[in-house]
């Protein structure tokens, strides 16, 4: 019997849907980074593309969409 492999989903409460983006976050900065989904990564959340879309941050943060960037090069 192979074990049950553990599949990756968004960070959002009661939300099943694979990620389609990554945000890591600066509280001394006030800074949100959305970034495409790659490795896992202690310090980041997966979020689907539903949730990724529909972020606000905080007032007085900054939301920093860096997915478009990596599309552009």
């Amino acid at each position: 019997m192979q074990p049950e492999v553990l599949k990756r989903r968004c960070a959002r409460p009661d939300c099943a849907r694979v990620p389609a983006a990554s945000l890591t976050y600066d509280y001394g900065a006030r800074a949100v980074w959305i970034d495409p989904a790659g490795e896992p990564h202690p310090s980041s959340y997966d979020l689907c593309a539903r949730h990724a879309r529909g972020l606000r941050v905080p007032h007085g943060w900054r939301l920093v969409d860096r997915r478009s960037l990596v599309a552009e090069r």
